[in-house]
């Protein structure tokens, strides 16, 4: 009695359930179908930009590496023009002092002969005229006259020559120590030029290495996240795939539920077990209480372990264990067409499976310990409980 209140009232819901969920599961579906597209299209848009981004970047960072390279050229040219400068600054620095020597050198010898000279000019002064008239008179002949004359005269243009080869040497190292020093202190500002200019390059260089780590990171950071949206993009392709076998396998199977036309075979449906019939559809009276009950089945007597196989092929609506039921099995035949299989042992079919006509579905149990094994099986239409035994092949 209580079996067969229970199948009643989950045959009786079902069809509005199972027709509701279908309607609510191909809404959520499609929802849910549209709800990823449009996430799949957000990422793939967003797979562009960053893509986009990448490409910017790779720019940047490909002008920043031509503009670093530069300057490590200009810094390596600079340090060689250093190295050179400061050869050159060794150079004329020894050539100065070299010069400072000569020109001392030539200071003291220059002094030496201007102090001889300046005796000879004092002792020509005091003889003057009479120094002359004095060589003339003393001279013992006219040609020591003469020699002691021509000798005068030598001296003293030996001693003119003296003072202006020695003021000439002496302005020509001057002259040219004054260029050494000039070129020196021109090298020396050159140099200190080139030093700030090469600190301006190596700040230079280091911030426009501090440029390139930086686009470095941010590349890396936009490959991440691409990497990041790919995988996102792939992860919601899957999705998208298994709503869309979802979409079709649901589609499938109203097809073939459609083409699966259950009244056509009332009458000369198998007997979904081999057994006697032990209780009928319909009202009946027991035997000891004199109660009246209703069956909307029928109660099958078949050996414990025995096949139960579908009556025809359909999808398994509802596959569960029941309290005080037992395993139960609905089939949906289509256009509201269901079957019921309780009592059950063991059941081979999983909610949704596709199964054909003559298919076993599961073993014969009891409904209870104390009870015959036998198989509980009902067909209804929509709501309505039908009489399987009009549907069932006479036996």
């Amino acid at each position: 009695m209580a079996v067969a209140v229970i199948a009643s009232v989950l045959l009786a819901v079902l069809p509005g359930v199972t027709a509701t969920a279908q309607t609510q599961d191909g809404d959520q579906l499609q929802g849910a179908i549209a709800k990823n597209t449009g996430k799949l299209q957000k990422l793939r848009d967003e797979i562009t930009a960053g893509k986009n981004r990448i490409s910017h970047l790779n720019d940047q960072e490909n002008e920043v590496v031509r503009g670093v390279e530069k300057i490590q050229r200009d810094i390596e040219m600079s340090r060689k023009l250093l190295v050179q400068m400061a050869e050159r600054e060794r150079m004329l620095n020894e050539r100065s002092k070299l010069l400072g020597q000569e020109l001392a050198t030539s200071s003291e010898d220059f002094a030496g002969r201007r102090e001889t000279l300046a005796g000879s000019l004092r002792a020509m002064y005091l003889r003057g005229e009479r120094g002359e008239l004095e060589g003339i008179l003393t001279a013992q002949s006219f040609s020591d006259m003469m020699t002691r004359l021509k000798l005068q005269r030598m001296l003293a243009r030996m001693e003119a020559q003296l003072v202006s080869e020695t003021r000439r040497q002496a302005s020509t190292i001057l002259h040219d120590k004054k260029q050494q020093e000039a070129a020196l202190a021109e090298l020396v500002r050159s140099r200190l030029d080139m030093d700030r200019e090469n600190d301006h390059l190596e700040l230079l260089l280091a911030e426009q290495q501090a440029a390139l780590r930086d686009l470095k990171d941010q590349r890396q950071e936009v490959n991440d996240h691409l990497l990041e949206l790919s995988l996102n993009e792939q992860k919601l392709t899957y999705v998208l795939s298994d709503l869309d076998k979802q979409r079709e396998a649901r589609a499938a199977r109203q097809d073939s539920l459609a083409d699966n036309h259950l009244v056509e075979l009332a009458g000369i449906l198998e007997w979904p077990v081999r057994g006697a019939l032990l209780r009928g559809f319909g009202r009946s009276v027991h035997p000891k209480f004199q109660t009246v009950t209703l069956n909307n089945g029928v109660n099958i007597a078949a050996t414990e372990g025995a096949p139960v196989a579908a009556v025809a092929s359909g999808v398994v609506e509802f596959q569960d264990q029941l309290p005080g039921f037992g395993q139960c099995v609905i089939l949906d035949h289509g256009q509201g067409y269901y079957t019921l299989y309780a009592f059950l042992e063991r059941v081979f079919v999983a909610a949704g499976a596709r199964v054909a006509k003559g298919q076993v579905i599961a073993e014969v149990g009891r409904p209870s310990a104390d009870e015959e094994s036998q198989l509980y099986f009902e067909i209804r239409k929509g709501r309505t409980p039908l009489d399987p035994e009009q549907w069932l092949r006479t036996r």
